[in-house]
C-alpha cells in the first residue's frame, strides 16, 4: 500500500533496493511487468554489473496495454536470461508465481505485479525472508521445470 501507510513497512516499494544489493545473483518472477516499476531499471543496472547473474522468469500472455513484451524485457535487460510461458498439454500456462531472490539468499515474496502501481499504490501483501534454503529451494524448483514450461526469450 502506500508507504506512509504501511504499518510493518512499504516492502513492495523497496523490491528494487533488494536488487540494487545484489552482488551475486537476481532472479525474479512475475505476471506482469510494466516500465514503470521500480525493478524495471534496477535489474537493468544488476545485469550491467560484473558478476551479477539475472534471470527473469515472465507470462507470455502479459504484454500489452504499455506493457513490454517478453523480448523488449529481453533487450532492456540484456544480458539476463529471460524465460517466458509456453503451452503446456495443449493448455496456456500462466507465470502468476511474484517473487525476487537475491544472491540465493534473500527472497520476497509478494502478490504484487512488478508495476508503479503495485510498488507505490495497491494494497498488495510480501513477505521478505533471509534463508538461503528457502531461497535455494525457490530458484531451484522454477529451474527444474524450465524445460517444460518455459522457453529462452532471444
Amino acid at each position: 500500500m502506500p508507504g506512509h501507510l504501511a504499518r510493518v513497512g512499504p516492502l513492495t516499494a523497496s523490491s528494487p533496493h533488494l536488487v540494487e544489493a545484489a552482488r551475486h545473483s537476481v532472479t525474479c518472477s512475475t505476471y506482469n511487468f510494466q516500465r514503470t516499476s521500480g525493478l524495471w531499471a534496477a535489474l537493468r543496472r544488476a545485469t550491467q554489473r560484473p558478476g551479477v547473474a539475472v534471470r527473469v522468469y515472465l507470462d507470455a500472455s502479459a504484454s500489452g496495454r504499455g506493457a513490454p513484451t517478453a523480448a523488449e524485457v529481453a533487450a532492456h535487460l540484456a544480458p539476463a536470461v529471460i524465460l517466458r510461458t509456453v503451452e503446456f498439454s495443449g493448455a496456456v500456462v500462466r507465470n502468476h508465481a511474484k517473487f525476487v531472490a537475491v544472491d540465493h539468499r534473500f527472497l520476497l515474496v509478494s502478490s504484487a505485479n512488478f508495476s508503479w502501481s503495485a510498488e507505490h499504490g495497491n494494497v498488495e501483501f510480501g513477505v521478505l525472508l533471509d534463508d538461503r534454503n528457502l531461497t535455494e529451494a525457490v530458484e531451484r524448483q522454477l529451474h527444474d521445470v524450465e524445460d517444460t514450461l518455459y522457453e529462452v526469450v532471444r
